[in-house]
């Protein structure tokens, strides 16, 4: 299903939707085989792999699927550095649980976006161990993260309730980041509360976007009105991805929740081994081997969970 002569369903009668929509993979970090440092000589052929097989031309790096916040700084600061030198543009998810790290790693991508256009925009999150109270709570936090990225960086805020936990409301957040945070430009929206998400897009001026962050109810949040998707399957199910997004824009319901289907069924498939890990081993089974490794407190796969994991993809076709 997922193979590299799969071709993106995009139809004349949508091409303005389709030109408008795009799907962004959240990737993944390449490590040593014992985890001990980034294994920066795979960047240049998974960013190749991206284009060539899954027709991405933008990723997001040093998210949660990257693992950000059990890299150092100069392991993220380095992935910019590997990635910006591809030909893939990139959004870079700058936040820590210090806001001063934070801002130190704003201010490299700024310098670096200075001299590499490929550098298209940042993404803060909240911090997760101590959580904001209040929608301004968070703003504050998040403003000098925008500052430090400067003025021509925009700015993503990064809603992920499920890992930081901060609950925040996201239309209150957006109506004062908008009036507060001069490069506010949107959010990346991963939570399934789809009556929030399109109260933002409701009332968010032009110009602000909102990307959707939960791959296996994708066509929900189409439905809502986001204007792009970015999130781990697209590492590897963009065209399938894309297919329900073209169909959806057609108006074929039918085929649009057949796509969708396809990933309902490979997300169901890989959760029991663990998200990050899992789809690590689908990379390697789809022919862009990124290794197994992922830092603890996440566990590796076994050769065992690896062969059950595979089988599991082959029998519900995935492979085909």
């Amino acid at each position: 299903m997922v193979g590299i002569g799969h071709t993106i369903f995009l139809t004349t009668c949508l091409l303005s939707h389709a030109l408008a929509f795009e799907l962004i993979p959240a990737v993944f970090t390449p490590f040593s085989d014992d985890g001990s440092a980034v294994d920066l000589s795979l960047v240049p052929s998974y960013a190749s792999f991206l284009s060539e097989s899954q027709n991405i031309s933008t990723v997001f790096i040093s998210g949660t699927n990257g693992e950000s916040l059990s890299l150092a700084l100069e392991e993220r600061k380095a992935l910019v550095d590997a990635w910006a030198a591809t030909e893939q543009r990139i959004i870079v998810m700058v936040s820590a649980e210090s806001v001063k790290e934070a801002v130190d790693f704003a201010g490299y991508v700024r310098s670096s976006a200075e001299k590499n256009e490929n550098i298209v925009g940042v993404a803060a999150m909240s911090s997760s161990f101590f959580k904001p109270g209040t929608a301004q709570d968070l703003v504050d936090y998040v403003k000098p993260i925008a500052e430090a990225s400067g003025e021509k960086l925009p700015l993503y805020y990064y809603h992920i309730p499920s890992m930081t936990g901060a609950t925040i409301d996201m239309g209150d957040f957006q109506d004062l980041a908008v009036s507060q945070i001069p490069t506010f430009s949107g959010l990346k929206y991963t939570d399934t509360d789809l009556f929030t998400l399109r109260k933002t897009i409701i009332s968010a001026p032009s110009g602000v976007t909102h990307f959707f962050g939960k791959d296996e109810i994708l066509l929900s949040g189409l439905a809502v009105g986001s204007a792009a998707a970015v999130g781990s399957t697209y590492n590897f199910m963009a065209p399938v991805a894309y297919q329900a997004a073209g169909s959806f824009f057609a108006g074929d319901l039918a085929a649009a929740q057949s796509s969708q289907d396809e990933i309902v069924r490979c997300v169901d498939a890989f959760l029991p081994y663990s998200g990050i890990p899992a789809q690590k081993a689908i990379m390697k089974m789809v022919g862009m081997d990124l290794g197994l490794t992922v830092r603890p407190p996440l566990r590796s796969l076994t050769d065992d969970d690896y062969n059950e994991l595979e089988k599991a993809l082959r029998d519900i076709g995935f492979f085909d």
